[in-house]
Parts: structure tokens; sequence; C-alpha cells
């Protein structure tokens, strides 16, 4: 059976966030609960939260370990200590981000399974998200209970809109 492309939102509900007055922690309003985010002391903050590279960085951990634990499990493979680690580096002229990824498995494995969970961790959900093209597309709103994309500014392009609503009806 053949699936057909489809675009649509991963979450029901937006993720937000807001900030107060006078304060630079952020906190974020996620499906389940909240998360408090805040920059390090040398960036104006109280570091009593991790600042947003941090968050992205901590999602390709997670996601690496989710990941290969299903895997694991899957196989029947008895590996059961897996560590990553991740850090990152950005070059300013031409800008680009460099994301490094170590992972270590207290148990030892074999040629085989190394190479195949290698390939696992490399294409697991995030890093495939981080690895791919990105496009950020941001509009404005007086109204914060608008979903994310229908801001109400700029306006409008109504042919682009029109093409849009077609392909989507389409699916």
């Amino acid at each position: 059976m053949m699936r057909k492309k489809e675009t649509s939102h991963l979450f029901a509900k937006d993720i937000t966030g807001d900030i107060v007055k006078g304060r630079q922690e952020v906190v974020i309003n996620w499906r389940a609960g909240q998360l408090l985010m805040d920059e390090p002391t040398f960036n104006g903050g109280k570091d009593i939260g991790p600042d947003p590279f941090s968050a992205v960085l901590s999602g390709l951990v997670a996601c690496t370990l989710t990941t290969l634990r299903m895997y694991v499990r899957k196989k029947g493979w008895d590996i059961s200590d897996i560590h990553v680690a991740v850090n990152m580096q950005q070059r300013r002229e031409p800008f680009q981000t460099l994301i490094e990824r170590t992972i270590f498995f207290g148990q030892p494995v074999s040629d085989e399974q190394r190479e195949r969970l290698l390939y696992i961790a490399k294409n697991c959900p995030v890093a495939r998200l981080l690895q791919g093209e990105i496009i950020i597309d941001t509009d404005l709103s007086d109204d914060k209970s608008v979903r994310a994309g229908r801001g109400t500014y700029p306006p409008i392009d109504h042919e682009a809109a029109a093409v849009t609503q077609d392909y989507s009806e389409q699916l």
C-alpha cells in the first residue's frame, strides 16, 4: 500500500512561550506541562533552565537514546547502558553549524551491531530534522490565541493561499 505524501502539524496543540516584564527566563507550554528556559549568567540570565541551544541539543540526545533503546529491544540485544554526548561549533563566515555526537555503549557490541546502531542513531527523527531543509515561516498576530502559521501580518497572499488550499484538498 502506497501512502500519499502529506504535510500536517506534528502537534495537535501549539508549543507556546511567554516572557514577563523584568525577567529573562521564558516559560514554554507544551501538551502536558511547562518548561522553564533561561540564559546563562554571562548572557544576563540566572541559568535556572536550559538555554535554547541546550534545549535543541537535549532533544537530539533524547531522540538518539530513545531510538537506540527501541531498536535494541526490538533486536533483543543485551545492551542496557548507552551514553550520548553532544556539543556544537559555529562558524560565522560562511555561517555553518557543526553538531558533534559521540555514543558510548556500556557493554561490548559486535562490529555488525556497532554498524547498525550507528546507522539508527544517524537516522533518528531529530537528527533527520536537523539535517534536513528547515523553513521557518514567521507571522505576527494581534491575538495570542491564533495557531502557529495563522498570523495576521504580513497580509495574506490570496493567490498563494489558494494554491496551498487546492493542494491540501487533493491529499
